[in-house]
Parts: structure tokens; sequence; C-alpha cells
């Protein structure tokens, strides 16, 4: 597989990258796994006499624990055995209080926090660079927004709306211990590294007013962006926080893949058994704890084979893109499959317990007019949503459509209405200018004719316009419930059709972890040393993404990563001692 490149920058731009630019500058996600090269390693032994560490024990077909394994119609061993290396097998041992695998948000929240607790850290990333991973990030109620200007929010109302719109199907522990304690760590954040580095968090968002709460689509005004430049991205905020660790005494080893835990005789986890470039492998030995922070696993697709519903392991396996944004200053470097599931099956060997029920997924809408609720229709040239809801959580939507394809259409009005958008303060007029030709249009003097070209049954969408027209002039969308400030009606050529195109980016599920980031085996008792965050973690966020608050999954990893490292470096933390 050849090394993927990062995207160079436009001339004069700050380094966000488009979501179209990025389509176009990052290879698709592989489905083998990365420890392909050791699938012919035997496991070591489950038992160690000897009482010294060893590798963690081989797996099993736990049929009890892992359900999926059991499919007597399509067996999936996504788990397979841990590769047969112990710590004598090492070219070198790397002793610390604290390993951290994986340096993204969660990952350099954690080792931000146990540098923080005075630990000796050490964080291994298989890649050359800090990870983008995302945009901004969602706090509750931190001094930094209210005294920018943002309200507070209730957080009982909070929890109830993230709680009911993840449709109950998240950890209470760990989304309340987000609610009530988050906005401090960003607080702390601010003080400790971001203000005296130049880059303060923006905070945006408004409460939603008597209209707004009518809609699909709300946020709660929890949201700070990390970019200074007003772009979308995290690259900033990552350099500053591996910048901050370095200089506080911790070690960030590039270039370095782990592959396996390390356990004494009782199950307490001792350390990371990792390979360099050069392939030679090196141990690190943890005192204190292991903090496992490896993203996705929606690269590996036996795990998506195992995990998710039919629909959700043909979207993934054939819309799939690479899961972090990238550019030239922060490419991807390594050969390797990354969002491979290593930490998810690296816990599992250790006896952690994974989420076992259709895994929560994120995926971007490419093209098209997100935030604009024209008239949508499937490929057949049927409408079949109410086009106010989010980019981001309607993708269910898209993916479960019948024909089996990531993409509808957006027919656009053509008529002087400026529609209103459900998240831009642009007009629309001035956001379709600067996409101008990027996407695939098609314009046609007549309905007809513009279904021939999108390739639909013409009777098919001059009934859908019809009706969609009957809506519009009537002014009540009985079929799906559209506000009547989004209604425009389609009667004026030439009629113009975007195709609308999104993307699978990763899974949000994983192991569980209590509200300390213990991870747990599968009677919920915590495996000694062991901690987890971000999106290796599971029960947080139902079965899709959420936009009640802007950037929660990142808020969920910035936040138990945080949490992870505290709590690893220093066993009875609690969480009033945020901020000391």
């Amino acid at each position: 597989m050849a090394k993927q490149k990062g995207i160079p920058r436009p001339e004069g731009k700050n380094l966000t990258v488009s979501r179209r630019a990025f389509l176009g500058g990052s290879a698709a996600v592989g489905g083998a796994a990365a420890l392909a090269g050791l699938a012919g390693c035997t496991p070591s032994e489950s038992n160690n006499p000897s009482g010294g560490e060893q590798s963690a024990p081989g797996a099993t077909l736990d049929t009890d624990k892992y359900p999926a394994l059991a499919d007597a119609r399509n067996p999936i061993d996504w788990l397979g055995t841990p590769p047969d290396i112990t710590p004598e097998d090492c070219a070198e041992t790397v002793e610390a209080d604290v390993v951290i695998v994986g340096t993204a948000v969660a990952g350099e929240l954690a080792g931000y926090a146990a540098v923080k607790e005075g630990a000796k850290v050490v964080m291994l990333e298989r890649n050359g660079t800090a990870h983008i991973s995302g945009s901004g990030i969602g706090f509750s109620n931190s001094k930094y927004q209210i005294e920018q200007g943002l309200p507070e929010i209730d957080k009982y109302e909070l929890f109830q709306k993230i709680f009911n719109e993840l449709q109950g199907r998240c950890d209470q522990a760990l989304l309340a211990s987000w609610v009530w304690h988050s906005g401090a760590v960003l607080d702390e954040l601010e003080e400790v590294v971001l203000q005296p580095a130049g880059l303060p968090g923006t905070a945006t968002g408004e409460p939603p007013g008597p209209e707004k709460v009518r809609e699909l689509f709300q946020n709660m005004p929890s949201h700070v962006n990390f970019d200074d430049t007003g772009g979308d991205n995290l690259e900033v905020f990552n350099t500053i926080m591996h910048d901050w660790i370095k200089a506080n005494g911790g070690q960030i080893f590039y270039n370095t893949t782990a592959r396996v835990l390390t356990q004494d005789s009782d199950g307490t986890v001792t350390g990371v058994i990792a390979q360099k470039q050069d392939g030679d492998y090196v141990y690190y030995k943890a005192a204190k704890g292991v903090v496992v922070a490896t993203g996705s696993y929606g690269g590996n697709e036996d795990m998506v084979r195992a995990f998710a519903p039919p629909f959700l392991r043909e979207y993934a396996k054939n819309y799939r893109v690479y899961n972090a944004r990238v550019t030239d200053t922060s490419p991807i470097t390594t050969d390797e499959t990354m969002d491979d599931g290593t930490g998810h099956k690296m816990m599992a060997w250790a006896g952690a317990v994974m989420e076992q029920i259709d895994p929560s997924f994120q995926s971007w809408e490419d093209t098209g007019y997100w935030f604009w609720p024209f008239l949508h229709v499937d490929t057949a040239g049927r409408r079949f949503r109410n086009e106010s809801s989010s980019w981001l959580d309607h993708t269910h939507l898209i993916a479960e459509l019948p024909a089996g394809v990531n993409y509808y259409w957006q027919i656009l009005p053509t008529d002087d209405f400026e529609m209103p958008s459900t998240l831009m303060p642009i007009p629309f007029k001035a956001w379709a200018e600067m996409f101008k030709g990027q996407w695939v249009e098609h314009s046609a003097d007549t309905i007809e004719e513009l279904a021939e070209k999108i390739e639909c049954d013409p009777a098919v969408l001059r009934a859908t316009v019809d009706r969609y027209n009957e809506i519009c002039e009537k002014g009540v969308d009985d079929d799906y419930g559209k506000l009547p400030k989004f209604l425009d009606a389609i009667v004026d050529p030439p009629f113009q059709a975007v195709r609308a195109e999104a993307h699978f980016y990763c899974t949000s599920s994983g192991v569980k972890i209590d509200r300390f980031g213990h991870v747990l085996d599968k009677n919920w008792n915590p495996i000694p040393n062991l901690f987890a965050a971000g999106n290796t973690v599971g029960w947080r966020l139902g079965s899709g993404y959420q936009m009640i608050v802007g950037g929660l999954c990142n808020g969920f990893a910035f936040f138990h990563g945080y949490v992870s490292g505290r709590v690893a470096a220093n066993p009875n933390w609690t969480f009033e001692d945020i901020g000391k």
C-alpha cells in the first residue's frame, strides 16, 4: 500500500481542508487488519508460572462475550490471536509511569493530564505527526464560554436532550460526568496551555429561539473552535498540545505502532509492546497504567462485519474514506492501514468487553449544499426525508436507501427566494459561488429532461415535484414535517440537480469504561491499570452521531482522555481536583 500523501495547501489559504479536497487527496481505507503480517504467530501461554510479565493471553472463541464469533452462518473471527511477542523479544525497554497509545484528541489530553499529575509519560503514535481529528469540541458551561457571551445551560436539560437524541443508548455515567465537569477541564486547559500559547478557543453558538426549537437541526451553545484562522480543523491545537507535553517532560514516539499489551499473572496491565518503522520491537513498561486511545475500527472490515448491521457493513466497505483530515504539514506517513481496530483488539485480548449492538458511526456529506434544505430525492426520484435535519445525523437515511448507494439529489428552486440555512449565517448564493463547478450538477429546461440526466423515471420525478409544489403552496408539509419557512416551490426553469454524496468516516464504538476511564471486563469489573478514551470506547453515542452539541464526539474524547490520564497517574484523583 502506497503512502498516503498530505493535501497541498492552496496559495493564500489557511490549513483548513475542504471535504471535497479531502476526498480527492486521501486514500480509501483498506479492509486488512494491520496485524496481517503477524497472522502466523501463535498465542502466548495464558498462564505464567514464573509470575513475571507476559503478553496478553491468547484469545479464544468466547461466544458468551462475543456472540458475533458464534454465528454459524457467517462466522467472523475478528479478534484473532495476539502476536507471540514478549518483553524478552524486544530490542529495547523504555520505562514510564503512564504509557499512552494514540496522540489525537483523547491521547493528547491523557498525556497532558498525566504530566500534570507529575507522572513520567510516554506516548506512542503510529503516524509521523499529530492527527487533526475533526474540527471543534463540545463543552458544558465553562467559565471561558460564559465570559465570551454564551448563556449558562441548564445541565439537567442538556443531559436530557443528549440522552434522548442518543435513543437512551449511552452510558449515563459517562454522559453525566461530561455534562457536569467538562467545562472545568476547558477552563484549566485555557489557563495552562492554550492562552499562554496564543490559541484561546472561540466559543460559538446561540440558544435556540422560539422558531429554532421547532426545527429538526438544533444546537445547544456548547461548541468551541480551536482554529484561530477561522478554519475547520484541530491541527494547530494538536501541535500546541504535543509541544506542551514534550516541553514538560513527556516523550512522544512517532512512527511507532502498538501491537500487544503485557499483563502480570493476575491480569494487571504492565505495558505495551510496540514496533518501530525499522521492524524492531520495543517494550514500553508502565508502572502505573496504559491508556489506549487509538480511534475507530472502521478500517477493519472483519470488525465492521461482526458488529454492524448489513446496510452499514456494505456502506462502510464501499464508501469509506480515511478517518482523519490531513494537510501538507500533517500528512499520513505510515504504510499501514490506520483506523483498524488494533487498540480494540489489544484490550479485548486483555479481557475487555466490546459494545455488541449496532455501533454508532459518523459520515461526512462531501458534496452538495449541506445546510440548505432544498427538495431531496433518492436515485429513483422520490422524496425521502425532511430536508432540514443535520448533514451529519441524516447519513443513516442515505446509507439505508434501497439502491445501496451513497448519494441523493438536491433539486434547487430557481426563483428569487433566499432559502434560510439551518446553520450557516452566510447567504446561499454566496456559499454556492464558493463551490461553483466542484460538484456534479445538472441543469435542464424541464423536469423530465432533468430526470433523464440524473437517471431516474421522469414520471416519478414529475410526481415528486408536483406533490412538493402542492405542499409549498399550502404551506404545510404533512408528508415530512419541514417548517413553512423552508418550503419553496420548484416551478421556474432551468431546473437544477446537485449530487450530494456521503462517505463513511469512522465508528464510534468499542470497549466499556467507567466514569474514571478504567476499562471493564465482561463482568464490568476494572482490568487493573488499563484505561481508554475516544473512539475506542463504546456506550457513548447510540447508533449514530447527534447534533444537540456540536463536536460532542471530540468533547467526549477530550474529557474522557483527560480523566483517564489523571486517574492512571493518580488513582486517588477525583473530579473535584480539576484545575489543581
